[in-house]
């Protein structure tokens, strides 16, 4: 049985078919999962979702590209969000420098200010970094008591990954590790201890082969797990058992 660390089945891709696909997903060997916020309407969505069902769980956050649009009392309301008993975290938030026209000043601030939400609240903090490396880790090193946090669908080379475990964030990978050309985070998987890995989809994105291109869903979770057994030359088995063991713990659950 294995746990999606990372999931968005609000997401308009699915369309009407969530629910449907939620619950044959969770009739495999699919334990449950994280429906992951990305904004306010987002992050209400996931917590309903992570509601209906058992083994869910939500985190609630404002994801870089929704910056913009923010009423003065996000905050206020993402903390209203945080009490139901069902949000493990807060996030996905962070950092997103990809597409032009990005507001720097303004997602630096508002993810140092969902960083301080997590310390208040007790909550570990689910991190979104896109072509910012410099501006997250100067971030990330000068917050004093960091809460815990998960650098999820990692794309930076080992020297940012050993840094990030020395901080005591852990690292979580997608079906990108499948891809042909993905040398960074197939060196990152193997040089990094097991026991600072999570797995995750980031579903409906990014489809592990042999699915690529296809809409993703959490069923599709164990060919990651493949990817990684293979890359540490361990049986899947250890894998599923670790990294699950490491999402429990990291989410309280």
């Amino acid at each position: 049985m294995i746990f999606d660390t990372h999931t968005h089945y609000d997401d308009r891709a699915y369309g009407n078919s969530a629910d449907e696909l939620i619950r044959r997903i969770l009739s495999t060997n699919v334990t449950g999962f994280i429906a992951v916020g990305a904004n306010l309407k987002r992050s209400r969505a996931s917590v309903k979702i992570a509601e209906k069902y058992s083994s869910v769980y939500a985190s609630v956050g404002i994801h870089p590209h929704d910056v913009d649009s923010l009423p003065p009392d996000y905050l206020a309301q993402l903390e209203v969000m945080a009490k139901s008993s069902k949000v493990v975290a807060i996030g996905e938030t962070g950092l997103d420098y990809h597409y032009e026209g990005y507001n720097r000043e303004k997602q630096i601030t508002v993810f140092r200010e969902q960083l301080g939400l997590a310390q208040k609240l007790n909550l570990p903090v689910i991190i979104h970094s896109r072509e910012a490396k410099e501006d997250t880790m100067n971030i990330l090193r000068g917050m004093k008591n960091l809460p815990k946090a998960v650098m999820h669908c990692y794309s930076g080379d080992v020297a940012m990954a050993r840094e990030l475990l020395n901080l005591g964030i852990l690292i979580s990978f997608t079906g990108v590790i499948t891809f042909k050309n993905a040398h960074n985070a197939v060196e990152v998987c193997r040089e990094i201890p097991l026991e600072s890995i999570m797995l995750e989809t980031d579903c409906p994105y990014m489809a592990p082969v042999p699915f690529r291109g296809k809409l993703c869903d959490s069923s599709m979770l164990g060919y990651v797990a493949e990817k990684l057994a293979e890359i540490k030359d361990i049986p899947v088995s250890e894998v599923v058992r670790v990294c699950n063991d490491n999402a429990m713990r990291f989410f309280n659950i």
